[in-house]
């Protein structure tokens, strides 16, 4: 029982390998250089000068952006260089996720499930957390073309996380992950060794003994812009770049 969510107010895009002065974003330097980067990437969206190394489509809105907020556990370290376009750091900017998929669960019994590329992060409807660093050992990061390398240990990681939480009851799970989404809930490639289209959250949930219970996809970004959407953002479009082991992003209307 698996969907695809999709809220109203948040377009998502992929800024992981937009490309900044020559190279994308995945290999710039994080040093103080960094912020400038990040910033040069949203003044070429504004201007639609922007392109991906993948070559993947950028929504119109981008053309409309009035400002930005950063998230997630890497925000704090980032020092912002734009003239053109303000930015500030979300309020909480580790929990945009969690506090986004509160909302989606609406008073729910459930789980928010945000498997990061560097760490697992389960937040339960009652307020109990669970959270633990991905075993780079275990499950290397994924080369192109995808090789499998750690599937078992990743299933295993994930199923583990939600078995505990769920001991108390589950009516519903909202799981980001660090991947494109299709409509249908099909998931792109990532660090993570699994392959585009993989059902890979089936074997999450058959592990954790969670068949059938209803479940929602969310790219990861997009939640944190719900969150950042569910704490009020000003009229006009709002960026989220969300800082942590890569960068993603998504656009809110308020």
């Amino acid at each position: 029982m698996l969907a695809r969510h999709r809220d109203p107010r948040v377009t998502p895009v992929e800024l992981w390998d937009l490309v900044v002065d020559g190279a994308p974003l995945y290999a710039a330097p994080r040093d103080a250089s960094y912020g400038r980067a990040l910033a040069r990437a949203v003044e070429a969206l504004i201007a639609g000068e922007a392109a991906c190394e993948s070559a993947t489509p950028l929504p119109p809105l981008c053309r409309r952006i009035d400002r930005v907020v950063l998230a997630g556990g890497a925000s704090g370290h980032v020092r912002w260089d734009s003239s053109q376009v303000p930015a500030a750091v979300a309020a909480a900017p580790e929990r945009c996720a969690e506090q986004g998929g509160l909302a989606v669960l609406a008073g729910a019994q459930g789980l928010v499930v945000d498997l990061g590329q560097s760490r697992l992060k389960i937040v339960a409807s009652d307020g109990r957390r669970w959270s633990s660093p991905r075993d780079l050992t275990a499950i290397p990061i994924s080369g192109r073309p995808v090789e499998g390398a750690g599937r078992t240990a990743l299933i295993g990681f994930v199923a583990a996380g939600l078995r505990e939480m769920a001991a108390g009851g589950c009516e519903r799970i909202v799981m980001a992950l660090p991947c494109e989404i299709s409509p249908e809930g099909a998931l792109g490639t990532c660090s993570y060794p699994w392959y585009a289209g993989e059902p890979i959250v089936e074997a999450f949930l058959a592990a954790a003994g969670l068949v059938g219970v209803p479940t929602l996809l969310v790219n990861d970004a997009e939640l944190a812009a719900i969150g950042v959407a569910e704490a009020g953002v000003a009229p006009g479009v709002t960026l989220v770049l969300t800082l942590g082991f890569g960068v993603g992003g998504a656009l809110v209307q308020g």
